[in-house]
């Protein structure tokens, strides 16, 4: 096969592939019209106990003791309200001991006390020192990491806005004596997020 042939036939067999190899972009869109409706804002606020400040932290000085001796307890009502125009949901962040510079006792009254949190009860039935009675939302010792089975639901505005929790710290019969003439201040941590 004579050169210049051969050249020419390698040339458009290249050409082919080339022209092969090219492909076709296709650009696709499409376009809908989405009516958004009314948007509303709003405001969360949750308030526990009397004082209203809406802080995350409670510090509930009702059941601090200097007194709790193994076998005894102390209680006392907590409102939880919700003083936002949002519903939200609640939830138990930590029950602590908040006392500063805590002694030895201090530190084995806290390691040592119980805490249980019921709803269901009225005020004056806590402070009378009913058995606990309702829902049980925690039992367990003091720290951090305290916390309810799940959120607790709080409406913005009319029945069930606010909700009555009744607070006990006991201090077990088994409880070391190191722990008494301790000093708690029990801080209970709360946290709220929209419904």
């Amino acid at each position: 096969m004579p050169k210049p042939l051969k050249f020419a036939l390698i040339a458009a067999v290249l050409l082919a592939l080339g022209l092969g190899a090219q492909g076709t972009v296709a650009s696709w869109r499409a376009e809908s019209s989405v009516d958004p409706g009314t948007l509303q804002t709003g405001s969360l606020m949750l308030l526990a106990g009397d004082d209203g400040n809406g802080t995350q932290h409670h510090q509930f000085t009702r059941l601090s003791s200097e007194n709790l001796v193994p076998g005894q307890f102390t209680q006392a009502p907590l409102v939880i309200s919700n003083g936002g125009t949002s519903d939200l949901g609640y939830q138990l962040d930590g029950a602590v001991n908040a006392a500063t510079s805590p002694t030895a006792a201090d530190i084995a009254l806290s390691e040592a006390s119980q805490v249980r949190i019921h709803a269901g009860m009225t005020a004056s039935d806590c402070e009378a020192r009913q058995p606990l009675a309702g829902e049980q939302l925690y039992a367990g010792s003091l720290g951090d990491a305290a916390e309810f089975a799940a959120p607790r639901p709080l409406p913005a505005e009319g029945a069930g806005s606010e909700e009555t929790l009744c607070v006990r710290v006991s201090l077990p019969a088994g409880a070391s004596q190191a722990a008494s003439g301790g000093k708690l201040e029990l801080r209970l941590g709360f946290v709220g997020q929209q419904r």
